[in-house]
């Protein structure tokens, strides 16, 4: 969730102060804004929190003035775009982290999960396809870049690193490789997963997005 809040604040340009938290190690000054206490939080110049990583992407994007990554003004594409996440949100990280943590969950259901989340995966590399076919971009909605791409990869990320052999060599899936590598050899890729040293009252503040 994390990494895609911070995808959707450099690529729209926001400059904000970026403090890494340990949740084993949570920092007063983050329960105190938000109940929740999880990553990500945004608080705005105007004391608004925000604490879903989602709300920052639209709040980014908003900000920013990229209405297009929404659907270019039109409905059909803008629900298509939120369905696509919700079913990311909802069902295929459920599935995910079944499979990826097995060890937490039901071990002997790993493989019902990975299957549950391959189905969700083979539905995306068939949009993605069709749009290959027509010699189109590779993105999720209408061959454009959007919300949805941006919200999914970084779940995409986590299925590929479960098992980075099969995945990489699924030929089911190669047009959503194809997608997801578009991200991770990105020039933002190694600024959003840069891992920072945790914040601290006594550190410089660390300015993300320059």
């Amino acid at each position: 969730y994390a990494i895609r809040a911070r995808w959707a604040l450099l690529s729209t340009n926001q400059v904000v102060e970026l403090r890494e938290v340990e949740l084993k190690n949570k920092p007063i000054e983050l329960i105190q804004i938000s109940k929740k206490a999880t990553v990500p939080v945004l608080k705005t110049s105007l004391n608004k929190v925000i604490d879903e990583s989602l709300e920052i992407m639209i709040w980014s994007i908003k900000r920013s003035n990229m209405h297009q990554l929404f659907g270019d003004n039109n409905n059909e594409k803008s629900k298509e775009i939120f369905s696509l996440i919700e079913t990311n949100d909802k069902v295929f990280k459920y599935h995910l982290d079944r499979f990826k943590y097995a060890s937490r969950f039901n071990f002997k259901e790993s493989e019902t999960h990975r299957a549950a989340a391959m189905k969700i995966l083979l539905s995306l590399n068939n949009r993605l396809k069709e749009f290959s076919n027509e010699r189109k971009p590779l993105f999720l909605i209408d061959a454009k870049e959007s919300l949805a791409d941006w919200a999914i990869w970084p779940f995409v990320r986590q299925f590929r690193i479960a098992d980075i052999k099969k995945f990489d060599q699924n030929h089911e899936i190669k047009y959503l490789r194809s997608w997801l590598n578009y991200f991770l050899t990105h020039e933002k890729y190694p600024i959003v997963m840069k891992k920072n040293e945790p914040w601290s009252k006594k550190n410089e503040p660390f300015i993300f997005g320059q």
